[in-house]
């Protein structure tokens, strides 16, 4: 009785689509192991059981491990909801801005992906990247730390699939574009921040805020993701990406050739 049960690990928990999609695995037979780094305590409610984890820390990862392999040998689905955006300036930002995003972004879904892969092969389970529209899109200025990231997931994301054809394993990712959730309410104080702090960029900063917020305006509910979320999850052949409410402009702005988008940026910077 107990392997008829369908596990899932998220990480990340706390975020409004990692929330929208345990909710849609709750509903659909699946037991939770929600880890995020602002939760203190180990909480059980229903089907869910909340815990801490830094997907940073290899000691909270271990702990996590521990706590999911006390229940169960098998987990079916896991992900790395966990992220960080920094908006800013390739010349401006120290260093370690760089590396922290990497550390969460990149890194970290590494982390919980090794860590419990044990657990997802025994399941014969599925992998879902959480990955970005910005992993697809021509580069944006200011926007390069998160792109980075998540380009550099999507590589991670087809690495690992061909790595795993010989197992039972499936490796998914999901592109999300702009959903309304406290990371992109975060974004528009952020981008203040870096107009405020600038000493190159006031001006060209300043001409893209009104076309960010345009985007930002078309920003889905979370139950969007979601959907697609449990169709990677429970789809018998899941796709190797799902993108969801994605931006045409952008889609528009990654086809024109880099010269023209070059000529483009070069008119906000005059």
């Amino acid at each position: 009785m107990k392997n008829q049960v369908k596990y899932a690990v998220i990480f990340g928990a706390e975020s409004g689509l990692a929330k929208a999609a345990t909710e849609k695995l709750v509903e659909n037979g699946f037991v939770v192991f929600a880890f995020d780094i602002k939760y203190e305590a180990t909480v059980s409610k229903g089907n869910v059981t909340y815990s801490h984890a830094d997907v940073t820390s290899d000691s909270d990862l271990s702990a996590a491990f521990a706590l999911v392999s006390a229940v169960t040998d098998k987990v079916d689905v896991i992900s790395n909801f966990s992220g960080v955006v920094i908006l800013g300036s390739l010349v401006e930002l120290p260093a370690d801005h760089l590396t922290k995003i990497l550390s969460v972004n990149l890194v970290g879904t590494y982390r919980v992906n090794e860590k419990f892969f044990p657990l997802v092969l025994n399941a014969g389970g599925r992998i879902i990247n959480i990955s970005s529209e910005y992993s697809r899109i021509t580069a944006i200025p200011f926007h390069a730390y998160y792109a980075l990231t998540k380009r550099a997931l999507d590589v991670y994301n087809d690495s690992l699939r061909r790595e795993l054809k010989g197992s039972p394993v499936s490796v998914t990712a999901i592109r999300p574009g702009a959903f309304r959730t406290n990371m992109q309410a975060g974004i528009i104080g952020q981008f203040d921040t870096l107009v405020n702090e600038t000493k190159r960029y006031k001006k060209p900063l300043l001409k893209m805020k009104s076309i960010m917020l345009k985007e930002l305006d078309k920003a889905r509910s979370p139950e969007l993701f979601a959907k697609t979320y449990l169709k990677a999850a429970l789809k018998k052949r899941p796709a190797r990406y799902y993108s969801v409410n994605n931006s045409f402009k952008m889609k528009v702005l990654s086809a024109l050739p880099a010269t023209l988008v070059d000529f483009i940026f070069g008119v906000y910077f005059k």
